[in-house]
């Protein structure tokens, strides 16, 4: 997919690790000027600093998705710096405290909705004039593969993902007359932090329930995201791309 998004600007949100991080590097990687979010100044500053380092072009900005003020400030930064924006991959997430319902408090509730629900809704809020703007674009939001299917203890979170699903499929439909693709990617088990703290550190559990034997690596969904951010994926909208290791398809027992 070399440089198949040359002369793109793109925005990627939870840009400081895991899938964000792999993501942004291949974004760049792909031809596109990319604008980065994340609440860790230090990390997000040092991939832009490595993208910059590989001949590509990045900015930084420290960003909180659950307020809709930074959103819109992510999307002025592209448009300062970079003179537009074309893609916007809506990556930040958090898990929060894994537990049975009865147990878990409000805060932990409210965290996770406010980032994965009120930060996807919001990103897509400020992201659709500036790519309408452009004349169309490409919306890519991170969902979960818990987010078709439910798990025990982790209720608000895999509820949070059913949102994201349901925000990329109806907005999908709301923008698709005006050339802006709203799509989804679907991770299952990612070697990420966020699965070693999801899983208490063993996340050598899901090599007997994923049927590929193994949880899956970051650069095995950046190059999805690379796809549905380019114009090869430009009948593709309202989708959301299981990626899991046949993990959407159910768990093996044995």
């Amino acid at each position: 997919m070399s440089h198949v998004l040359e002369g793109k600007v793109a925005l990627v949100s939870g840009a400081n690790s895991g899938i964000g991080e792999a993501a942004a590097l291949a974004l760049a990687e792909a031809g596109a000027s990319v604008v980065l979010g994340a609440r860790r100044e230090d990390k997000g500053e040092a991939v832009a600093q490595r993208i910059r380092e590989l001949g590509g072009k990045a900015v930084f900005l420290k960003t909180d998705v659950s307020v809709p003020a930074q959103n819109q400030a992510l999307v002025d930064l592209a448009v300062s710096e970079f003179g537009g924006l074309d893609i916007a991959f809506n990556n930040a997430g958090t898990d929060g405290e894994p537990g049975p319902i009865s147990d878990e408090d409000e805060g932990n509730f409210d965290r996770v909705i406010g980032t994965n629900v009120k930060g996807v809704w919001s990103a897509m809020r400020a992201q659709i004039p500036a790519l309408r703007a452009r004349g169309g674009g490409s919306i890519i939001n991170t969902s979960s593969i818990l987010g078709s299917r439910g798990v025990a203890n982790f209720a608000t979170y895999s509820a949070s993902k059913f949102a994201v699903e349901g925000l990329t499929k109806s907005v999908a439909l709301e923008v698709a007359k005006e050339s802006i693709r709203v799509n989804a990617v679907a991770p299952g088990p990612i070697r990420t932090p966020m699965l070693e703290h999801a899983s208490g550190g063993n996340t050598e559990v899901f090599n007997g329930i994923v049927a590929q034997g193994r949880p899956g690596t970051v650069d095995e969904i950046a190059p999805a995201v690379v796809f549905l951010a380019s114009e090869q994926a430009s009948y593709i909208t309202g989708h959301s791309l299981p990626i899991g290791g046949g993990a959407k398809a159910g768990f093996v027992t044995g």
